[in-house]
Parts: C-alpha cells; structure tokens; sequence
C-alpha cells in the first residue's frame, strides 16, 4: 500500500523518467504492421519537429504526419531540414567517437557500465556531453535498437586505432555532404518529401555505426590487398545519391495545391497562435487532447474543449503546462508528440496509461504498471466491488467503476457526461482517502486500551506531559 501511495503522488512524473528501446530479436519479420509501428511513427514525428526547429522553420502537421513550413513537399524546405539534421547528427557522432576512444583506454569499466538510452518525444534532442546515448536517441528515431551502437564487446572496432576510426568517418561523411550537396563536378541531390529527408539522414546516420566502420576497414584493406594502392579510389557504400533525384536545368518542383484552411472561430480561442495555424492543425492538436474520444459527450464544443484543455493544464507533463486555458507553441508540439488517444479520453489518461512514446530501461512500456497502480487506489474505495487491476483501460468494467468510486467520493471535479474519466483530482483525492485508511488502520496499534487498563484513581495526579 505504502508503494502505490508513493506511486500516486507522483504518477505523471515518474512516467517521464522512463527511456525508449525499440529494439526487436525478431527479424524483420512478415508482419506490415507491427506492435510498435504506433510508437516508431510517434517517435520519428517527435524528431522531425525538433529538426525542423533547428532549421528554423515552424513545425507543422498534415494528416496526423508532422512536415516542416506550410508546404510539405518544398524542396527548400527540405534541403534546409537535412542539413540541419546532418549538423545535429555530427554532434551526435563526434560525442560517440569520443566515447569509443574512452571504451578502448578503460574497455572493461565501461562496457559494463553501459545502459540503454532513454528518449521520449520531449527529450530525444538531448545531444550534449561526451557518450553513446545521444547517439543511440536519434538512433531510436530511425528505428535502430539501442544496442545497435553500444554492443562493441570482442569487435574490431575496439582493436583499430582510434585515429584510424575517426579518420574513416569524417571522410566519409564529407564524401557524403559532398555529394548530397554538390561540387564544381556533381549536381545537387533534390530533396522534395519527407521521405527522401528521413532516407537522406538514416543513410548519414549510418556512417557512424560500428559496422559500417568495420566493413569500410575491411574492404579498404581487402581492396588494397587485391588491387594495390591504385584501387583505394572507390565510392563508399552508402550514397545520397539514392536519398532523392539530381537537380537539372529541367528539374521542377511543383507545389502542390493546398489551399490553406482557416480555423474555426471555437476552436482558434484555445490557441497562442492565432492566425498561423490552419483548421487542420488545431483539429490535430485538440485532438491530442482526445477531443475526438469525447464526440457523444452531450457537451457544447466549447464547454468540451475547456474540460479537455484543464485536464492536460492539471497533468505534471514535461514541458510543465501553463494553467490559462490557452495551448502555445511548445505546448501544441508536447501533445502532438503523440496524436492518438487510443482508449484514453483525456490527455492525463493519455500521458499515463497510454502512452506509446515511451519505454523504461528494460524496454518495457510503463503504461500497463501505471494503469494497475490506479486500479489499486480505485479499490481502496468503498463499497462498490473490487476490480481486477489487469483490467484494460477501455473495458466498460473499468469506467464503471471510475464512476462510482467518483460517485462514493462526492468527486465532482468533471461535469456528468465524463464521470468515467480519471483525472489529477481523482488521483489526489484516491491518495488522501489511502493514507487516511492507513493512519486509522495504525492509529490503534499506537494508543494504549483503556479499557483493559486496571481502574485509574480520580485522584491520582495527571501524568506528566511527554518530553520533547
């Protein structure tokens, strides 16, 4: 009991100390849509907004996918997008290159020291400091496992030199800029979608993983060994040629024509960025507040998007809300990290039973974990039957019950068309009536019986106040 009333003071913020391994055993498999597709998309989108900040143009959604700019196929805007995510993916590296030269100098204390990175939609642009971890989070955003970097056990990439490691990344990665980018004898690669962007840096990403290293070693010695020094002029396995299509006098990129869409007046009054964003975006984003989980609620829209923006303001979510019933930028970007609700109906639910951005160092997701803790607290209210705490979050059992705990606490914090919603108040109110019950259940143990005392004499002096 003492761990689930820890566990409820603070439920939202030991969710977001959780880290991400998307990592499979499994093969690629023959499924189209795996079980983490969900949280890769999430993931991958949550990168996009970060680049596209560091770029310097505003993020933006269309159709649930996150673009940069307005245009989702301007190839400007694209050719900005991939250089900024080189920039970020060098820092990255460099920070690896140091840490492998570290692993090489102290082998063993370091690779038993090693952890899987953490990373969630707010923080998988952390890059600072020397290590594998930075990385190994961007790593994760392009579906790569977090060992893919860190398991350098017994491989020749911790028997070359450093000097000869360093040296065959930082060619390559010019050799590939070169070449994306354009010199007095090659054209330019166009970049025109998301797509070819996220191709574009997967590819460069993968100049700095140790296999990559390994069999550009190997095939410079192989090569050498088969054709002498004259041979060594060789392309390097993995170009941008592939990542789009050169640019030509005849190249055209034609803009697509989207007309932009204007916000609807009840739903533009909840947003900072009024007049920047189309219907379609702050559709997504209220959205995100599961707004679309509410649609036979009964409620005026308005009303339904005040409850819904109170919620996520009450959630301890990182960034740290701002309680005025207005989402800003940094906001907006926070709650379309993950746009789908899936049986969540509110953004508390969202942020800490479903969500899919996230994962703990074991690689385990700590939505299920929360979501039994919270059964627990639901139990410990009266009378209404005990439910099981591996229940599902969308079973009608579970807001039944939601509904009548609410009912036997006289909690009235939402309106009667969404009683079956757990909320920050819920949780508060769950935890004081836990520790209530508790301090009744010792308070006897601690209190002599008087009762079983012999009788006290009436005028016996009153005992001495206890000391201090």
């Amino acid at each position: 009991m003492r761990y689930i009333a820890r566990w409820a003071a603070c439920i939202a913020m030991a969710l977001f100390s959780a880290g991400c391994d998307l990592s499979s055993n499994q093969g690629v498999g023959t499924k189209l849509y795996p079980a983490d597709v969900a949280a890769q998309t999430d993931l991958q989108n949550a990168y996009v907004a970060a680049i596209c900040q560091q770029a310097g143009i505003v993020p933006t959604a269309f159709d649930g996918v996150t673009s940069c700019g307005p245009d989702p196929y301007d190839a400007k805007t694209w050719w900005l997008f991939v250089q900024a995510g080189m920039n970020d993916i060098d820092q990255r590296c460099d920070a690896y290159l140091a840490w492998l030269d570290d692993a090489q100098r102290t082998r063993e204390p370091v690779l038993n020291e090693l952890a899987l990175a953490s990373a969630t939609a707010q923080t998988i642009m952390l890059a600072s400091g020397v290590g594998a971890n930075p990385i190994t989070i961007v790593g994760a955003a392009f579906g790569l496992a977090a060992g893919t970097f860190t398991n350098v056990q017994s491989r020749l990439i911790l028997t070359m030199p450093h000097s000869t490691i360093q040296a065959v990344v930082l060619s390559r990665q010019k050799e590939y800029r070169d070449r994306l980018m354009g010199t007095a004898s090659t054209k330019a690669v166009a970049i025109i979608s998301r797509p070819n962007a996220l191709y574009a840096l997967r590819s460069y990403l993968r100049l700095c993983m140790p296999m990559t290293i390994e069999t550009e070693i190997n095939n410079t010695i192989a090569t050498f060994e088969r054709n002498g020094a004259d041979g060594l002029q060789k392309d390097s396995l993995i170009s941008p040629r592939s990542a789009g299509v050169p640019f030509t006098p005849t190249s055209v990129v034609k803009k697509p024509d989207r007309p932009f869409n204007p916000p609807r007046a009840e739903f533009d009054q909840f947003f900072a960025e009024k007049g920047a964003l189309s219907n379609e975006d702050e559709q997504f984003a209220l959205n995100g507040l599961c707004l679309d989980k509410n649609t036979k609620s009964g409620l005026p829209q308005t009303k339904l998007i005040q409850m819904l923006i109170d919620i996520y303001e009450a959630t301890r979510s990182t960034p740290k809300p701002t309680v005025n019933r207005i989402i800003d930028k940094t906001e907006r970007l926070a709650i379309i990290s993950q746009p789908d609700c899936g049986d969540a109906m509110n953004f508390f639910e969202k942020f800490t039973f479903a969500n899919t951005t996230v994962q703990d160092v074991n690689g385990n997701n700590p939505s299920a974990g929360n979501l039994s803790a919270f059964i627990d607290l639901l139990n410990v209210s009266g009378p209404s039957a005990p439910l099981l705490n591996t229940t599902k979050l969308g079973a009608p059992a579970l807001r039944t019950k939601i509904a009548l705990v609410r009912t036997e606490l006289g909690q009235v914090d939402l309106v009667a068309s969404a009683t079956t919603q757990a909320t920050p108040a819920l949780v508060a109110r769950l935890v004081k009536l836990q520790r209530d019950k508790a301090a009744a259940t010792a308070a006897p143990a601690a209190t002599p019986n008087a009762a079983s005392s012999p009788n006290p004499d009436p005028n016996a002096a009153p005992a001495a106040p206890p000391k201090h």
